[in-house]
């Protein structure tokens, strides 16, 4: 650049990445299942809160059909829950992407009830001192598993369906 003085020099102007890049894609895809990831432990968390959640088994010894049945109910409900968590945030990301403004302000009401009923439960468990332990780690865990796992199903079955609109 001999020659050449600091205030000459111009960059060409960056140009602009369509919307369907493979980086967005995976952008869109990572956020969609930390959504659900995020959906399905709140619904862990409520259901724990209200002792109908995964522990239920694990917290007595003599496990009956109650506890059987409300653990595998826990495990469908939060499964769901990461699906449906994935399935709705891919959903509006390629809304947003295609600017459709109805679906955007539905799903912008949604996201900020969500952070709400986030934070109340989490208030709700901060104020209980029965909780925690070996069982709990498990059950939670448990829970983040099933929730990636049901989130990026979700997260997939939204950008297929897109792909074929």
């Amino acid at each position: 650049m001999i020659g050449y003085c600091a205030g000459d020099m111009t960059l060409p102007p960056p140009e602009q990445a369509p919307i369907g890049t493979d980086a967005l894609r995976r952008l869109h895809y990572a956020a969609a299942i930390a959504c659900g990831v995020f959906a399905a432990l709140i619904v862990h968390i409520l259901l724990t809160v209200f002792g109908i959640g995964l522990d239920a088994v694990l917290r007595d010894a003599a496990i009956g059909n109650k506890q059987q049945f409300v653990s595998a109910m826990a495990w469908w409900v939060i499964g769901g829950a990461g699906f449906v968590g994935g399935w709705a945030t891919g959903a509006y990301l390629i809304a947003a992407a295609r600017e459709r403004e109805l679906i955007y302000r539905l799903a912008q009401y949604f996201l900020i009830g969500l952070v709400f009923v986030a934070a109340t439960t989490g208030g709700i468990m901060s104020k209980t001192g029965n909780l925690g332990g070996t069982v709990d780690v498990i059950a939670g865990l448990t829970a983040l598993a099933l929730g990636l796992i049901c989130a990026f199903c979700g997260a997939r079955l939204a950008y297929l369906n897109a792909e074929q609109v």
